[in-house]
């Protein structure tokens, strides 16, 4: 077995290129913004009307099977980060696993992916800003002021550091799930529209049979995007061999209580012979919050969801940040995009995302509207990430087999990663058939596309910058020294 490790040049009162700082979190910290990033209000706002459209009253069967697919994973990338704890997440684990081709393609298309959090984010703040200012106050400021004033306080409150990420997430986070239980609890303390049964639970209640179930879970999976992100800390956690594995499953196991009851409230809040109306209700969560709460309870909702999305768009931003980070440290690419400054912090990297999502959501909020760009570029990112998912699973069996043969557990390295890569198939069938509207049709070409490029970007470092072929997917020790 043999691992590339990047050491840090001494310690002195300049910034240092190439280094986070170590031991900035622990595995509290690196939940909880994992947990922020799943963006739990968010998710649930956002996430079940799509998914509700065709897997109907089966809807918490759906978020199970998602949930069931994250716990493999959260298992999957554990078991990489207890080897390999690094900001390059997939792009490491694959790197060792398969070689720098897979590796800088599986890279690759999480750039992709991530790319498209901070975009798909500011969209929906600025689109749900605007609308809660005119219904409220009838003011009209328009969506993208206000997703420009978001990104502004991103930028400062991500740029100082990952710690200051995690207090200010950990305050949203906590508002934002003591909202959504309070009301969960209550539409199943009466018994929502009909009484509290488990024919949710029951896939035969799929609006359109399989492919509802897959679609069910495709977005399923999409409200856990972002527990995966505890892989991108490694470099900055505590004691990260240990530590990140537990922050992923804390982060999958209870905010996927939280989505569970969210489905389960949301069918039998609407009822079994309501199906219909939950099916083409584009506000499910508002719906149930006047019904159950009254006119007052749209108010707080409104205001969580908000709180929500400031907490995800901080945390994916984050997380985003880190495997730009990474590329630019190894040189795929501007190198000045892996150095930080004297707080440890990839300021350069968070300019450069900033600047990326401004003209992402701009674009395309104007093209499409912002709900639009926030459904577009969603579809982008659920489904690049379960490619990355099902190319992680099969890359943990080769790992372990060849590099840690004597520690190779039947069980978690070879049965549950196929089990998940199996169940991941599901949502690529709902998601490719029927075939989406346009413009939703055009997302696994323009994956392909990526793909396509990445794979020929490879070939070019690997005949003309063997310097850069040689450094991928290095791991790097923590710096735990303190900044000057």
């Amino acid at each position: 077995m043999s691992q590339s490790i990047g050491t840090s040049p001494p310690t002195s009162n300049q910034s240092r290129p190439g280094r986070l700082r170590g031991g900035a979190i622990g595995a509290l910290g690196a939940a909880v913004l994992a947990m922020a990033f799943m963006g739990p209000a968010t998710s649930v706002a956002f996430n079940t009307p799509p998914a509700a459209a065709k897997i109907g009253f089966a809807l918490p069967f759906g978020i199970l099977l998602a949930m069931l697919v994250c716990l493999i994973m959260a298992s999957t990338i554990g078991a990489f980060s207890s080897k390999l704890p690094s900001a390059g997440f997939a792009y490491t684990f694959n790197t060792h696993a398969f070689g720098k081709g897979t590796g800088f393609t599986s890279g690759w298309i999480l750039v992709l992916a991530y790319g498209a959090v901070g975009p798909m984010l500011f969209a929906a703040m600025g689109g749900f800003g605007n609308q809660f200012l005119v219904s409220q106050w009838n003011l009209n400021i328009p969506w993208w002021v206000i997703s420009a004033v978001m990104m502004a306080i991103i930028w400062f409150i991500g740029s100082r550091g990952i710690s200051s990420s995690a207090k200010t997430a950990l305050i949203f986070l906590t508002l934002e799930v003591g909202v959504l239980l309070s009301l969960f609890v209550t539409i199943i303390g009466k018994g929502g529209a009909s009484g509290n049964t488990i024919a949710p639970f029951n896939p035969a209640h799929s609006l359109t049979g399989v492919s509802g179930i897959g679609f069910g879970m495709l977005w399923g999976i999409l409200m856990f995007v972002g527990f995966e992100s505890a892989g991108t800390l490694g470099e900055e956690t505590r004691d990260p061999k240990r530590n990140v594995p537990r922050a992923l499953l804390f982060a999958v196991v209870l905010i996927g209580i939280v989505y569970v009851l969210s489905g389960y409230a949301t069918a039998i809040g609407f009822g079994e012979h309501h199906v219909g109306a939950l099916a083409s209700n584009s506000s499910p969560l508002t719906t149930l919050a006047t019904k159950f709460w009254g006119a007052d309870g749209v108010w707080l909702i409104t205001l969580t969801v908000l709180n929500s999305q400031f907490a995800n768009v901080l945390a994916g931003s984050s997380a985003a940040v880190r495997i730009i980070f990474s590329f630019g440290r190894e040189g795929i690419f501007s190198r000045r995009l892996g150095t930080t400054n004297r707080r440890d912090s990839p300021v350069l990297a968070w300019a450069s995302y900033i600047i990326f999502s401004a003209i992402v959501t701009f674009a395309l909020g104007a093209w499409i509207t912002p709900f639009g760009a926030y459904d577009f570029l969603g579809s982008i990112l659920g489904l690049g990430i379960i490619v990355l998912y099902i190319l992680m699973n099969i890359g943990l069996i080769v790992y372990f087999q060849r590099s840690y043969r004597d520690e190779f557990s039947p069980v978690r390295h070879a049965l549950l990663p196929v089990l998940g890569s199996l169940l991941m198939l599901l949502p690529i069938y709902g998601q490719l058939w029927p075939i989406p509207p346009w413009p939703y049709n055009l997302v696994p070409y323009l994956i392909l596309a990526w793909t396509l490029g990445g794979i020929g970007y490879f070939f070019y470092i690997r005949s003309r910058r063997t310097d850069m072929l040689d450094a991928m997917g290095r791991v790097w020790e923590p710096d735990t020294s303190q900044p000057a």
